[in-house]
Formats: structure tokens, C-alpha cells, sequence
């Protein structure tokens, strides 16, 4: 069964999860912005929270609600006991770092009623029971309901149109999605503008113009950073340069290298020995 968009880069970048946190809150929460390219997803299960944004922005929780920063951003969470917030917080990491082309096309924050999400309502429910029981394997359930309700979110604020430009925005495009599933499978392949142009069923001025407005950048430089992002995770692997270089369509490292140090600003070597010494 062949895969759909979304499936195939969370398939390159996966999306892992940590609860760390489960109970009433009350008193202060700080998180901090940290190195790493972590975020957070709170849900409020029952009743009030204030959430501090950037040291300044507050905003209100005054129903069971689903927050979520894809990227590390300063916040912090307030009850008091009379609020009897009751939470559920977990840490969201991802398969290329900083790098996850899905955390850097989402908004700076997400929060949604859960009212207003059917679809997630089981996959939360199933979280909440699994705060409350005592069963064998309940923090690996409740990290692996949280994955699952992170993607179902991408889902939900794709198929609503809710991001407006981007990658995301680009897959739930009628004319684009089908080119973008065509780039993100083949990473390697060389196609031409004209050839893409014809996948998605537009003449190559339109095409490029489409292209532009729905991703944002024109479409060499989104295959050329979607290319890279694919050879950073498989260095990240420790797979040898030049396997990488020939996964992403690259006859030659020297040519790779060039391409590798106009996005990133450092050679594959460099770029692997620093994400080694990040993660040591």
C-alpha cells in the first residue's frame, strides 16, 4: 500500500514523545528555551490554566483544551489550587532535530478546544485513562498515545487548512500534494521543473507561481532543502558521505558538499562532527 504525504515524511522524520508530567498542577511551570530542538504539548484535562508566553503573552484555559509549541518556546504554566488544573505535559522531539521539516512548518503555538476536535477525542481519552491507571507498560502506552496525537493534530490542521503556507499547506493542495509526495519519495531522482509541472497537471509558469505562494520558496530551493534535509538525518545516521550524497541524487561528494555548505553553512563532516558534539 503506497503511502500518503504526510505518512512519508513522518516516515523519514519521525515524531517521539515523553510525558512528563501527569496530575493537578498548581503553583508555576517555567520552561525554558533549551538547546535542543524540543517542544511541549500540555493538555488540559479540567479546570483553569494561564499559560505565559515569551515572558508577557498570557492566555486563558477555561476549558479542556490541547496546547501545543512545536519548537522550544519560552512559557510557562499558572494554576493556583482554587483553579484545579488538571494536566497532562509532554516533551516532543524529533527524528532530524531543528531540522523536522514538520515542526518547522507548524505555528509558533496551537491550542485548540477539544470540543472543537472530534477526531482527537478517543486518542485523548485513551491518554487520560492511562494517567489514572496502574497497569504494567502505562508510560510507554501514554508516550505512544501522545505520537499518535501528534500526527492526528498535523492531520487535523492540514485536512482544516489551518497552516497557510508551507509544506503543510502544500499537501492538502489538490494540484501540489501529488508533486510534493513525488519529491519527498525520491529524494535522489532529478526531476525538471517542466516534469513536476506535468504532475501536477499545470503549465511550468503556473506551476512555479503555484508553487511559490502555497510553499512559499520556488521550487528548486524547496527540493534543494527538502534533499538536505533528508542527508542531514541519514547523517545523523553515521552512514559514510558518500552513501549519503548518492541517497539524495548526488554523482559525486564534491558536488554534495557544495550543495550541503550553501544551505547549512558547513560541510557534511563539519555539520556531522558538530551534531555529534551537540548530542555528547
Amino acid at each position: 500500500m503506497s503511502m500518503d504525504p504526510l505518512s512519508e515524511v513522518l516516515n523519514r522524520f519521525s515524531v517521539s514523545a515523553g510525558v512528563f508530567y501527569s496530575g493537578q498542577l498548581c503553583g508555576v511551570s517555567q520552561f525554558e528555551q533549551a538547546q535542543d530542538a524540543v517542544g511541549h504539548l500540555h493538555l488540559l484535562k479540567a479546570g483553569r490554566l494561564t499559560v505565559v508566553k515569551n515572558g508577557s503573552e498570557k492566555i486563558q484555559l477555561t476549558e479542556p483544551s490541547l496546547l501545543l509549541f512545536p519548537q522550544p518556546i519560552p512559557h510557562r504554566l499558572l494554576a493556583d489550587q482554587d483553579d484545579r488544573a488538571e494536566v497532562v505535559c509532554a516533551e516532543i522531539s524529533y527524528g532530524a532535530g531543528r531540522h523536522n521539516p514538520i515542526a518547522n512548518t507548524l505555528p509558533e503555538m496551537v491550542l485548540l478546544p477539544l470540543a472543537r476536535c472530534p477526531g482527537l477525542i478517543e486518542v485523548v481519552s485513551s491518554l487520560f485513562e492511562e494517567v489514572h491507571s496502574c497497569k504494567n507498560g502505562r508510560t510507554l502506552v501514554m508516550d505512544r498515545l501522545t505520537e499518535v496525537l501528534v500526527v492526528m493534530l498535523v492531520r487535523e490542521l492540514v485536512s482544516q487548512g489551518v497552516v497557510k503556507q508551507g509544506m503543510l499547506a502544500g499537501m492538502s493542495h489538490p494540484k501540489l500534494a501529488p508533486v510534493l509526495l513525488s519529491i519527498h519519495r525520491n529524494p535522489g531522482l532529478s526531476d525538471s521543473i517542466t516534469e513536476l509541472a506535468q504532475q501536477g497537471a499545470m503549465s511550468r509558469t503556473t506551476f512555479i507561481e503555484t508553487f511559490r505562494r502555497v510553499l512559499g520558496v520556488p521550487p528548486g530551493d524547496y527540493i534543494l532543502g527538502w534533499k538536505i534535509s533528508v542527508a542531514q538525518s541519514l547523517l545523523k545516521k553515521g552512514l559514510p558521505i558518500s552513501h549519503v550524497a548518492d541517497e539524495v541524487g548526488y554523482s559525486n561528494t564534491s558536488g554534495f558538499a557544495r550543495a550541503f555548505r550553501k544551505k547549512t553553512g558547513l560541510s557534511p563532516k563539519e555539520w556531522q562532527v558538530s551534531f555529534s558534539d551537540e548530542d555528547a
